[in-house]
């Protein structure tokens, strides 16, 4: 059973909110930032998890053990898809990526036991994502870009403060 987002913060997990900026010019950087803040505005989240309720929840029974939640599949898709990464590649990341573990809800501080994702696990969820959902989702993200959340300034986009 899927569920949007583990509700109950744990101890030692850190915040997706907290995600760090580095400054780098590498696009993963610039993705995990949009990640965030999509993640952080109440309304496109919940279009996004609507959108992958519809898909992976509706008229499924509420039985068996519990899935990947929707927003790590969510954020794995959106990388798989932005770094063009076959599923191996995505595996690595998704397990060893700080940035990328952080943006997906799992990381933890030093100390604490780590969530790790099978390979099967991960191919299984983001598999699911297929053209028609993708495409819904691109759409709220667009409209997202272009609404409030960011401004041009100059050639280029920054966030709204």
């Amino acid at each position: 059973m899927h569920k949007r987002l583990e509700p109950q913060i744990e101890i030692g997990r850190l915040l997706i909110e907290d995600t760090p900026t580095p400054r780098s010019r590498d696009k993963m950087v610039g993705l995990v930032i949009a990640l965030r803040e999509l993640y952080k505005n109440e309304i496109y989240r919940n279009r996004i998890f609507d959108i992958l309720e519809a898909k992976l929840i509706e008229g499924k029974p509420r039985t068996g053990r519990p899935g990947m939640d929707l927003w790590p599949i969510f954020v794995l898709a959106q990388i798989r898809l932005s770094k063009q990464l076959n599923y191996d590649e995505l595996h690595f990341e998704a397990n060893y990526n700080k940035l990328i573990r952080q943006v997906m809800g799992v990381e933890k501080e030093s100390g604490f036991e780590e969530i790790t994702f099978p390979y099967q696990t991960i191919v299984d969820n983001v598999s699911l994502l297929d053209d028609e959902i993708l495409k819904q989702i691109n759409d709220v993200i667009v409209s997202f870009g272009q609404g409030e959340t960011f401004k041009k300034r100059g050639g280029s986009f920054a966030l709204k403060n």
